[in-house]
C-alpha cells in the first residue's frame, strides 16, 4: 500500500496541509510523525517534516479527491476488520496497529492484554527499531495517539503502551532534554518549559537537573497538559525537593 504522508516546514504546517487536503480539522487527524523538522545552516541544508495519516472514520476518507490513497485503505481495512469504537478495544487496537504497520510498510503487530489495573499493549516486529530511533520519539507520538483514540474505551483500566527499549530510550532522551535545556536557562537567565509529560517522565526530568548547580525546577499545568519548567535558581530559593524547591510531580 502507498503511504498517506504529509510534509511542510514544521509538524504543525504538514499537520495543516493534510487537514486542509482531507477537509477535517486538525484535531481530528490521526497521524504520527514519522520525522521532525530539521534546522539548515544560514537557513540551507535543513529537512522538512513529515507525518502519515490514518482518517478517522471510512466516512472522512472521501472529504476530498487527496484523500484517495488513505480512503481506499480505510475502505478495504472495514471490509476486514474495522477500527470501530463498537467492538471490542482491544480488537480494535491490534486492528489501529495493523492498518499503522501497513501504511507505513512496517513489520509491527501488536498484542493487547487485560490485567486488573492496566491494558496493556505490547508491540512486537522489527518496526520497532524504526520507532525508537530519535528518543522513542515515534513511540511516544504513537503513545499519544493511542491514548487518545482508545484510553476512554478501557477504564477504569489505564492504557499503557510497552515496547523493548522503549523505556531506556525515553529516559535518556529526557535527560538529555532536561540538560540542554538547564543550560539553555544558564545562558540567557529565562526559564524553559517540557512537552507535557506523565509524572514518570516528569520525575525523570526532576532527577536529572537535581544536582545541577543554579537551575531549580517546578511542574506546571493540569492532567494531560502538565509540564517541568526549568528555571534559574535565586539565591532565596529553598534546596531541591524541599518546599517551594520544586521537585514535586
Amino acid at each position: 500500500m502507498k503511504d498517506q504522508v504529509f510534509t511542510g516546514r514544521t509538524v504543525v504546517e504538514a499537520v495543516g496541509l493534510a487537514a486542509r487536503t482531507l477537509g477535517l480539522a486538525p484535531d481530528a487527524l490521526r497521524y504520527v510523525i514519522l520525522e521532525r523538522e530539521t534546522p539548515g545552516v544560514l537557513g540551507m541544508g535543513g529537512t522538512p517534516a513529515r507525518i502519515a495519516v490514518l482518517l478517522e472514520s471510512q466516512g472522512a476518507s472521501g472529504a476530498s479527491a487527496g484523500a484517495g490513497p488513505v480512503g481506499q485503505e480505510r475502505r478495504s481495512a472495514g471490509r476486514s476488520e474495522k477500527v470501530s469504537k463498537s467492538q471490542d478495544p482491544r480488537a480494535a487496537i491490534r486492528a489501529f496497529i495493523r492498518e499503522l504497520s501497513e501504511a507505513g510498510e512496517i513489520d509491527l503487530t501488536a498484542e493487547v492484554e487485560d490485567t486488573e489495573s492496566r491494558t496493556v499493549v505490547q508491540l512486537f516486529g522489527s518496526g520497532r527499531e524504526a520507532l525508537l530511533e530519535r528518543g522513542a520519539e515515534g513511540l511516544v507520538a504513537l503513545d499519544h495517539i493511542l491514548q487518545r483514540a482508545f484510553a476512554h474505551e478501557v477504564q477504569p483500566r489505564r492504557l499503557v503502551l510497552e515496547c523493548e527499549g522503549f523505556r531506556e530510550a525515553r529516559d535518556a532522551a529526557l535527560g538529555a532534554r532536561a540538560k540542554e535545556l538547564a543550560e539553555a536557562v544558564l545562558g540567557d537567565g529565562r526559564s524553559r518549559e517540557t512537552e507535557p509529560l506523565n509524572s514518570y517522565e516528569r520525575r525523570i526530568v526532576h532527577v536529572a537537573l537535581t544536582d545541577v548547580p543554579g537551575v531549580r525546577t517546578f511542574s506546571v499545568g493540569e492532567g494531560p497538559d502538565r509540564r517541568v519548567t526549568v528555571a534559574r535558581r535565586s539565591p532565596d530559593d529553598p534546596p531541591q525537593g524541599e518546599s517551594g524547591g520544586g521537585t514535586e510531580g
